[in-house]
């Protein structure tokens, strides 16, 4: 089976666009047999995030069983996830770009390419290495670039592109870069886009080369361009939203098309959940340190390592217990107008790891400060505001397929066992 992971898409919204934009590789998908998703997580719960529900789709299990809260948890992972139940049942596979998800021991998954953000895996094979190198530094670092470092990145993704891209799907990738830049600059979005494009490319060269029995494609465009440009429900007047829409149309149509066709007649489309747009409601700010290095050294604390991740968080990596101790309680002490500054959980798995996120999200000036310890710090010092966000997570998704087998309603953590059903993977 086929399965595209698109992240987050809004499916009324999307509809809209595919039928305004006549793009009917994504309007025939949209359209398929549709089964309504959802999850009992919840803000509150801090389970109603994207690396979160996705762990629930790939290992069958409840957030409140697995655990596994924030990007780059992996390592603690208990449970067996889809790609290692196909290898089990001899089924091969080829796993492009999935959430927080690790390939560990699985002898028939022939091809696995992490998420950027999911700093403990590497691809697989090695050869793929180099395509995830320099999204993986630019998604953690874009705020503060070594230009050596990208130039160095940057010939090594390229040259991996010309040996693992088709020269006419390149050709396309540079046509869709062009295509942003015209439209929007060297916005966010245009890199963005055309990333995954290219990524999209490579897995599909990658899938016509192995002939797996199974393959998962994981884009997020989407959904950043909801979270960063959603300023109209109806998605008009929104050309970034169009933009991404467009490309993922090609997307479709291109690995629907050059795809085996038992790959081609068993394919599912879903989001993990879903998000809603939020221009009627208060401004929701998010923030982002500048340089999370900098940020940590000015409160005083040295971790042997810091990895940043999707946002406004990341892991703080200690030499010993009683100094990440240490550090957990300095961070927790940080306040701004009275609040805590940042969320702050210990690794359940790994005493020496400290996650934090940031927990603030009202606008700013240039008197708001911070206090640690005591000492008053300027919060335009150490953060930049990203963005004010125009969509929010739900708990609501959907998955459209053009096989039967699957239920009109079902929880994200019950998806599993119809993906691994000898029976569905046979249906078409």
């Amino acid at each position: 089976m086929l399965i595209l992971e698109l992240n987050e898409y809004n499916g009324e919204l999307l509809r809209r666009l595919s039928e305004r934009q006549k793009l009917k590789h994504l309007h025939e998908t949209l359209n398929w047999r549709r089964t309504q998703t959802t999850t009992d997580d919840t803000y509150d719960s801090g389970f109603l995030e994207p690396w979160v529900q996705w762990v629930s789709v790939h290992t069958g299990t409840a957030a409140s069983s697995h655990r596994i809260q924030h990007l780059g948890d992996v390592p603690g992972l208990r449970e067996e996830q889809l790609w290692e139940s196909w290898s089990r049942l001899g089924r091969r596979s080829v796993v492009w770009g999935v959430m927080n998800g690790s390939r560990r021991d699985t002898e028939h998954c022939d091809v696995f390419i992490p998420d950027p953000w999911t700093f403990s895996e590497p691809a697989f094979p090695q050869k793929f290495q180099p395509l995830i190198e320099l999204p993986r530094y630019l998604s953690k670092n874009y705020l503060d670039i070594s230009k050596a470092r990208v130039a160095k990145e940057a010939t090594k993704f390229f040259a991996g592109l010309f040996r693992l891209v088709r020269l006419g799907d390149l050709a396309d990738g540079v046509r869709v870069l062009f295509e942003g830049f015209r439209k929007f600059g060297s916005a966010h979005v245009t890199f963005i886009v055309f990333f995954e494009y290219l990524s999209a490319m490579a897995f599909l060269k990658a899938v016509e080369e192995n002939e797996p029995d199974d393959a998962i494609l994981f884009l997020n465009m989407f959904a950043h361009v909801q979270h960063h440009y959603w300023t109209n429900p109806n998605g008009v007047d929104c050309p970034q939203l169009e933009f991404a829409a467009s490309v993922i149309d090609e997307i479709i149509g291109k690995v629907r098309s050059r795809t085996q066709l038992e790959l081609q007649d068993k394919t599912f489309l879903l989001n993990g959940l879903s998000q809603k747009c939020t221009h009627d409601e208060p401004a929701w700010v998010l923030h982002r340190p500048i340089h999370p290095e900098k940020f940590i050294q000015h409160l005083g604390l040295h971790p042997v390592k810091i990895e940043p991740l999707m946002t406004n968080d990341a892991h703080l990596i200690f030499s010993g217990e009683e100094e990440a101790s240490s550090a957990f309680e300095l961070l927790n002490s940080i306040k701004i107008n009275g609040s805590p500054l940042l969320f702050v959980e210990r690794n359940s798995h790994d005493p020496k790891v400290i996650f934090y996120r940031l927990d603030f999200f009202d606008e700013v000036s240039d008197e708001t400060t911070f206090v640690h310890g005591n000492q008053v710090s300027v919060f335009e010092d150490h953060f930049v505001s990203i963005v004010t966000r125009t969509g929010k997570h739900v708990q609501s998704g959907e998955i459209t397929s053009n096989c039967e087998g699957l239920p009109s309603r079902i929880y994200n953590h019950e998806l599993k066992s119809y993906f691994t059903n000898e029976s569905l993977a046979a249906a078409g």
